[in-house]
């Protein structure tokens, strides 16, 4: 799994390791279009750069290609750090280029970004579909804040338009009017008291300006915010889900939307009640699992048979919540979430307190157990997942396995016993319609 995951972030290009230009100019995949954009960049700046990519968001390369102007070609927008060491030269740029007349690339101009890093770059219409603006936003290492810098490329000329710091940033049609707004979290110090508030705002641009809304609050017991993503609310209302990181090192999810004229939270307005079915250890963050467009909350408790277990040992039954009106959160799935293989699994109505889940230690698959009253006793096996790259598939599925569903270089395959006459044992049909690959 981790060789082929591993092959999988190198092959696409998609790390955050920075490369020489040079070096990036010989790797085998580069387009034509690509190489040239290389050469005009080199052409203005040299070669001794090292390109820079965005940690998070849909942008994960150094060089970003969009039409930026709402003329008929595309730009490109490039992120690098010089390596000279001269003064003056350190810090990030960007550097916007576009074609000629005569179809060729060149540098339009470059600028100085404000952060040692890349956090994300967005490129959408905000307020005005005749114009589409750059946001980018930049992070440092001695900083959890970040700042958003807003750039607009028109009539030959690339500026900066905006500026702003979040600690979370999505942008998102959230009230429905048919334009992009900004959505930012920011987190402040009371330097009198020390105490940390947040607060979420909308942000629109207006004749190039910025214009941030009267903010709401967020949860004060959040250290720092580890996710987002954006779906629907109970198939109405656009949402953004924030992950983030409690006192007690647990993940907690807040929702921001909008409604009656002004952004929403209900899980501060009402924190005593959702809270706590909104909490649970770190990696299990909010997302779209059946791929409908409604972002559930997942919420762990022990799985049968594992009750008083220590940590260490803890195997966790995941339940998805959806928010609905009027402060509830109803359950839509229960089952065994993989995190480490990246699927669910939902436990159909007849497995309920019936069945649990133990790791093979010598394969690494999921076996699903119809539970005896002792998990450390021998129990009945009711069916096994395991999780292979392509290459691999075959020795399994020679071994009884079927390949449930795939992802990349990876397969997801179940294994049910031969004698079906354990009313606990599934049909292939019935696994498939509950098994989802998490994203």
């Amino acid at each position: 799994m981790a060789a082929v995951c591993l092959c999988g972030l190198v092959l696409g290009g998609c790390s955050a390791v920075s490369f020489t230009v040079d070096g990036l100019l010989n790797a085998p995949k580069l387009t034509e279009e690509q190489t040239e954009i290389h050469q005009a960049l080199i052409a203005s700046v040299g070669s001794n750069i090292t390109l820079k990519y965005p940690k998070s968001g849909d942008n994960r390369s150094a060089y970003v290609i969009a039409n930026i102007d709402n003329e008929p070609d595309n730009e490109a927008l490039v992120f690098y750090e010089y390596n000279s060491g001269d003064i003056g030269d350190d810090g990030l740029r960007v550097n916007v280029l576009d074609k000629d007349e005569n179809g060729k690339w060149y540098s339009v101009k470059e600028l100085a970004g404000a952060g040692t890093d890349v956090d994300r770059v967005i490129i959408s219409p905000m307020g005005d579909y005749n114009r589409i603006d750059v946001l980018v936003g930049y992070q440092t290492i001695t900083s959890e804040d970040r700042t958003l810098e807003i750039y607009s490329y028109r009539d030959g000329d690339f500026k900066r338009v905006g500026l702003d710091t979040y600690s979370v940033l999505e942008t998102i049609d959230i009230n429905s009017d048919g334009y992009n707004e900004l959505i930012t979290i920011e987190r402040s110090t009371n330097a009198e008291t020390g105490a940390v508030t947040a607060k979420a705002s909308l942000l629109y641009i207006d004749d190039g300006e910025i214009v941030k809304e009267d903010g709401i609050d967020m949860c004060s017991n959040v250290v720092s915010y580890a996710s987002s993503v954006t779906g629907l609310l109970n198939k109405e209302h656009e949402a953004i889900f924030i992950d983030g990181v409690n006192a007690d090192g647990n993940l907690q999810t807040e929702i921001v939307y909008y409604r009656y004229s002004s952004l929403q939270n209900p899980m501060q307005i009402s924190s005593d009640k959702l809270l706590p079915r909104c909490t649970r250890p770190a990696g299990y963050y909010s997302a779209d699992v059946d791929g409908d467009g409604i972002v559930e909350i997942p919420y762990t408790q022990p799985m049968t048979g594992y009750e008083n277990a220590i940590s260490d040992e803890m195997v966790y039954l995941t339940s998805w919540n959806v928010y609905e009106d009027f402060f509830s959160l109803n359950e839509k799935y229960r089952g065994y979430y993989a995190l480490s293989d990246g699927y669910f699994f939902s436990f159909p109505n007849r497995w309920r307190d019936l069945v649990t889940v133990k790791r093979d230690t010598d394969t690494g698959e999921t076996v699903f157990y119809k539970y005896g009253g002792d998990i450390n006793s021998p129990m009945e096996e009711v069916m096994r997942i395991a999780v292979s790259s392509k290459n691999m598939s075959d020795d399994f599925i020679n071994d009884g396995y079927t390949v449930i569903d795939s992802k990349g270089q990876l397969d997801y395959m179940v294994k049910l016993p031969a004698d079906k006459r354990e009313q606990l044992i599934l049909t292939i049909d019935e696994v498939q319609n509950n098994f989802y690959i998490v994203e």
